[in-house]
């Protein structure tokens, strides 16, 4: 019976402590209120770069001021990169103009948003390496 017991501690342990982590975004500079705010956590760069893939978790808010959270949970250990759109519109893609410039504000997790390319992977990356919740601020670019 105390084997039993001890199986089933471990195994619910084990549970819990693989899914605690938390990823706090404070997501600041929407220019209105229009639409909808769209937040994805990539656990890979294929996937944030448009390469292939799916995010590994998407969060969409509605923009109720200038500043809004957004909470991703049960996140495993690894490494991670945020990309958020403020999609005006709501028809869940950036527009962006005839030059292929956003005309909707976006940002990523380091706030490293090159001005002639998409943010990338490498440079918005960031660890999550034990049970913690992280907290992230990200600045809209709205051009």
């Amino acid at each position: 019976m105390q084997l039993a017991s001890l199986i089933l501690f471990c195994l619910i342990s084990g549970l819990t402590a693989n899914g605690q982590n938390k990823i706090l975004a404070k997501i600041t500079n929407f220019e209105n209120q229009k639409g909808v705010c769209q937040a994805c956590l990539f656990n890979n760069a294929a996937s944030f770069n448009g390469e292939g893939g799916t995010p590994f978790q998407c969060v969409k808010l509605s923009i109720m001021g200038k500043t809004i959270e957004v909470i991703f949970e049960n996140i495993p250990a690894g490494t991670y990169a945020l990309f958020v759109l403020h999609d005006a519109n709501s028809n869940n893609k950036m527009d962006k103009n005839w030059l292929g410039i956003p005309k909707e504000g976006y940002g990523a997790s380091r706030n490293k948003l090159p001005f002639a390319k998409a943010p990338g992977f490498s440079e918005n990356q960031f660890t999550i390496t034990e049970i913690t919740t992280t907290r992230i601020n990200i600045h809209l670019r709205n051009l």
